[in-house]
């Protein structure tokens, strides 16, 4: 390995940087919600929603006293207690407010314990939101009644309801039923329609901008993982993240092109790094899909809120009721980690359809069927011992011992290379006033020897979407969220803290840091092993290769303790690998001879 195995490492870690940079979308201008002055003992003001997801403009009389409606009422809570999760409903909406997972923990450090994937400023979450406007406004001044305010899952009651129901208008009775399980992170939301009129009802049916029916909203945004350092910093990579909607073909999408518009789709939802809403409706359904844009969330940006003005909707077409006819339709929620092995058994509710393959919402970038298949052998890893950062040990030596025979031959290339150094500065001394000559004459060197130029790049391109596999999963892996190492490093999705300084400190902030120091260690290691190898002939070159050791450790100091993990191993192990070619070969390069040198003619001697 020479100086251009070391300029290809600084090439990809300089254009994953970029790439967070350019290409992170850095975190769209988040919200937070505006907040007003109310009389004490007042309860909090909401703004009513139209079907279009905008509020409703108050100076009007009828949405004015809608809102007044509102705000009088007494708001009571629901809540249902699982053991994979803790949701806080509104009664009087019918609506989610804070949906919290227990078994995953809050790693901002404000805040709960437990993560919280509803934001506030999420004010209609599971809401049901009506094409018709009469239905609509009438459905805002419609007020819900809960049959319970608390549930609570035990091994000896593993299943239960939460039903709210409310009349709108005079003919049209609307029941929501929750479905909880215990050892589950998917809801059953039955939404159940009654005629109570003598006539049919087909206010459901009326069209509306081209529209019928009704649509379940899940937003705006989805609450952010976000780590404390991350907070002074802002988020970076959140580009992929936000709503989702898959068809069945292809990839989950942001929106839906043209011609996809009125096609149906398996699920719609929010998603972040590590986390996932998503809705399924039952296959008959036909359901369709729209990303509604929602600028009403307030003027300040915060890190904490991932999307903050998108909302996924699940849009149901419209139908008729006959007298007294009631019709159920079931909407499976899955609120929960973007973890392959829960997200591959969750199926469609009430009849199957196409396979939902919900494990397409994790992203592993461009390299996906290599990505996925270390994913796999690392869980696979590390179910053999239970612990990531040796999993990541392992997986590493693995990779290095498949690449080993093209290390090997880069190395030996390399040393041909070095036995023509020699021969090479010779030709530049002679040519230095011609390089049409001197190529000519390099190449017919590199030919008689029976060298490759390239021979020492070749054989490590095979190993560059390795590289970007481990990096995908390493980066975005929910089965490494909050997973320890040993002793201090007790997450590998985010930077280890050897100690936390008592004041922030330019570039490193307020913590010590140790694995970025062992890598850019390993990394001067490693260089000085392999700076013989290949002379340097540029003095600017070897002065910015001295300084390859410290641009790491600055470089990786904010990353995930896990990917440095497997940087620093996989210097280690490289290093190794040197090692051992050289004991099985001579480090000595074998002697070249001299280039031939052009005999002077000799001066005819006179004859006497």
């Amino acid at each position: 390995m020479d100086k251009r195995y070391i300029l290809a490492l600084i090439l990809m870690a300089l254009v994953m940087f970029s790439w967070s940079i350019l290409f992170g979308n850095r975190l769209a201008k988040q919200r937070r919600p505006q907040t007003t002055e109310q009389p004490a003992g007042q309860p909090k003001q909401v703004p009513p929603s139209t079907s279009d997801g905008s509020t409703v403009d108050t100076n009007h009389p009828i949405e004015e006293a809608v809102a007044l409606s509102q705000q009088t009422q007494q708001r009571t809570k629901a809540h249902v207690q699982t053991d994979t999760y803790d949701i806080t409903f509104e009664v009087e909406p019918a609506i989610a407010q804070r949906w919290v997972l227990r078994k995953y923990l809050n790693r901002s450090g404000v805040g709960e314990s437990s993560i919280n994937l509803i934001p506030e400023t999420a004010q209609n979450c599971l809401s049901l939101q009506f094409f018709h406007p009469q239905l609509q406004l009438e459905a805002m001044r419609a007020v819900w009644q809960a049959d319970k305010t608390e549930v609570i899952l035990t091994d000896e009651n593993p299943q239960d309801t939460l039903t709210f129901s409310t009349q709108i208008g005079e003919n049209l009775k609307v029941s929501k039923t929750f479905t909880f399980y215990q050892g589950s992170y998917f809801v059953d939301v039955a939404l159940t329609y009654q005629n109570l009129s003598e006539q049919p009802l087909t206010a459901l049916e009326t069209m509306n901008d081209n529209r019928n029916g009704y649509k379940l909203r899940w937003g705006p945004g989805i609450n952010a993982d976000v780590l404390p350092h991350e907070r002074s910093k802002g988020r970076q990579g959140v580009k992929n993240e936000g709503a989702r909607a898959y068809t069945g073909f292809g990839k989950p999408v942001k929106d839906l092109g043209k011609s996809q518009l009125t096609d149906t789709v398996l699920w719609a939802g929010m998603h972040d790094k590590y986390f996932a809403a998503l809705m399924i409706p039952e296959p008959a359904l036909y359901a369709q899909y729209q990303r509604e844009t929602l600028k009403d969330n307030g003027p300040n940006p915060t890190v904490d809120i991932t999307a903050p003005t998108e909302a996924a909707s699940l849009m149901l077409p419209g139908f008729a009721l006959d007298t007294h006819q009631s019709r159920t339709d079931t909407i499976r929620v899955y609120v929960g980690p973007k973890d392959t092995a829960i997200l591959s058994q969750i199926q469609a509710p009430v009849a199957a359809g196409k396979p939902l393959r919900l494990t397409r919402i994790i992203d592993l970038g461009f390299f996906w069927p290599l990505a996925w298949g270390m994913l796999w052998l690392l869980n696979g890893l590390h179910r053999i011992i239970p612990n990531y950062g040796i999993s990541i040990i392992l997986l590493t030596l693995l990779t290095k011992l498949v690449s080993y025979p093209l290390t090997v031959k880069s190395y030996k290339s390399m040393k041909e290379m070095q036995k023509l150094q020699p021969l090479l500065t010779e030709l530049r001394e002679k040519y230095r006033d011609d390089p049409q000559k001197l190529n000519k004459a390099t190449m017919r060197l590199y030919k008689e020897h029976g060298v490759n130029p390239l021979g020492g790049c070749i054989p490590w391109l095979p190993q560059i979407p390795i590289f970007w596999a481990l990096f995908s999963i390493l980066g975005s892996a929910v089965e490494l969220r909050s997973a320890p190492f040993f002793l201090w490093i007790n997450d590998l999705a985010a930077p280890d803290v050897l100690i936390t300084l008592p004041t922030t400190l330019p570039v490193i902030g307020n913590a010590i840091r140790f694995l970025p120091i062992v890598n850019g260690v390993t990394t001067w290691w490693q260089q000085k092993m392999t700076s013989g190898m290949t002379p340097t002939t540029n003095n600017m070159q070897a002065k910015m290769m001295q300084f390859l050791p410290i641009l790491f450790i600055f470089l990786f100091y904010n990353w995930a303790s896990g990917f440095v993990l497997y940087w620093t191993c996989n210097n280690v192990f490289t290093i190794g690998q040197q090692y051992l070619t050289q004991f099985r070969g001579s480090n000595e390069p074998e002697p070249v001879k001299a280039l031939p040198t052009k005999k002077q003619p000799q001066p005819k001697k006179r004859k006497p």
